[in-house]
């Protein structure tokens, strides 16, 4: 099924078509390099394996097509990070898909190469080591400011512009930046170093 929908990824592949439909949904290039990290994290892929490059297309395709069913005023860039959760969710389970077909009937055709990688589940040491990450963000979080805390997630998970925030917070926006600033520099005071990669 996803298959099928690569193909219809053809006519948009490419660096140029990639910054068009960027710029078609209002947002500069960095809106291209978070689709292609997040759906990179989320198939357990780098990020200029083909497979990665083929998804990222297919969320730009399917934010275009849909773009009328984007709220006035919304931001948009949570909303296609939101399409390239459901996209790397649909390839993932299409590769599980192919994986057990594979399984009952081991012929050459049974799957698509591309499903042919190994769980991309990460080790039990890293869920854990992860979960154990998430609980001193959310530790260091309750220990920022209100203002701060607001500023970071409605920066940082919302997507929200410092004038947006501003607006929402009503706050001038240099003051929204000083404490986007000061929250991160409290975050990184608080939290541990986190290992290379």
């Amino acid at each position: 099924m996803l298959a099928s929908g690569m193909s219809k990824v053809g006519s948009l592949a490419g660096e140029a078509d990639e910054a068009d439909a960027a710029r078609t949904l209002g947002q500069p290039d960095s809106l291209i390099i978070a689709v292609r990290s997040l759906i990179s994290f989320l198939v357990r892929r780098g990020p200029l394996d083909p497979d990665v490059e083929d998804l990222t297309q297919e969320v730009l395709r399917r934010a275009l097509e849909g773009r009328e069913r984007l709220a006035a005023g919304r931001a948009v860039r949570p909303w296609v990070l939101g399409i390239a959760r459901h996209v790397a969710a649909d390839w993932r389970r299409e590769c599980r898909r192919a994986a057990r077909r594979t399984e009952s009937d081991p012929g050459p055709s049974a799957s698509p190469p591309l499903c042919r990688v190994p769980s991309p589940e990460p080790f039990l040491d890293a869920q854990l080591a992860d979960a154990e990450r998430r609980r001193g963000l959310m530790e260091a979080l309750k220990q920022l400011p209100a203002t701060q805390r607001q500023a970071l997630w409605l920066f940082h998970v919302e997507g929200l512009s410092y004038r947006e925030i501003a607006l929402r917070l009503a706050a001038p926006v240099g003051t929204v930046g000083t404490w986007i600033i000061r929250g991160r520099q409290q975050l990184a005071d608080t939290l541990p170093p986190e290992d290379g990669p």
